[in-house]
């Protein structure tokens, strides 16, 4: 999302899904902190929160999903405020084939799509990272999961350190061996989260079909 005049107006007015667990300033201190890391350049950002912004950017905007580049749109809602049109069942399935694609798991049954409720669209990206990023986001965003999908200036006032320190305070030119094996390291370990929590759906799903 770009800000600018247009876009602080529409954020001002905007009403969040009635499925979205998390308060209102919350989502919106994660988008600012998303947007703000996406204009640092894209040498800047990771893949990981290019994925946080784009599943923000559909939740706000309502124009194309982050990972099955499924179209949706928004609407009026009354008094000239508006609301995104990504309904509850949308994002349960754009979650689960995010997760499969940031899992490395195989993409979802037929049987997975009459669950979730809505027409079948395949994954079209195959970034890890990227669709882990968007996973976080929407299981937070669904109260699947507590903890926020990026770093804010919420967990700084905290005192909650960074999980990934490596990614503050370098410019871009300076990313030696050390950094590198850090961040291969965060990637390996987002994988392993997103394989564990997909063994468990997957568990869950199949003891009930």
């Amino acid at each position: 999302m770009v800000g600018g005049r247009s876009h602080t107006r529409v954020v001002s007015t905007l009403v969040l899904p009635s499925w979205v667990v998390p308060e209102f300033d919350a989502v919106m201190e994660c988008e600012r902190v998303a947007r703000r890391r996406l204009g640092l350049g894209p040498r800047a950002a990771t893949a990981r929160e290019t994925g946080v912004a784009a599943a923000l950017t559909w939740l706000t905007l309502g124009e194309v999903s982050p990972v099955t580049r499924r179209g949706s749109t928004g609407g009026q809602h009354g008094e000239g405020s508006w609301t995104a049109g990504v309904s509850w069942e949308l994002a349960r399935a754009e979650s689960w084939v995010a997760l499969c694609v940031s899992a490395g798991a195989p993409d979802p049954t037929a049987e997975d799509w009459r669950r979730l409720g809505v027409e079948p669209a395949p994954a079209a990206v195959d970034d890890a990272e990227f669709a882990y990023g968007v996973w976080r986001t929407l299981a937070w965003l669904l109260g699947v999961r507590e903890d926020f999908p990026i770093y804010t200036s919420w967990h700084r006032a905290a005192g909650i350190r960074r999980d990934r320190p490596h990614l503050y305070g370098r410019r871009p030119a300076e990313r030696d061996a050390a950094w590198r094996a850090a961040e291969q390291a965060a990637r390996d370990q987002a994988r392993a989260d997103a394989r564990r929590h997909w063994e468990h759906v997957r568990a869950r799903v199949d003891a009930t079909a």
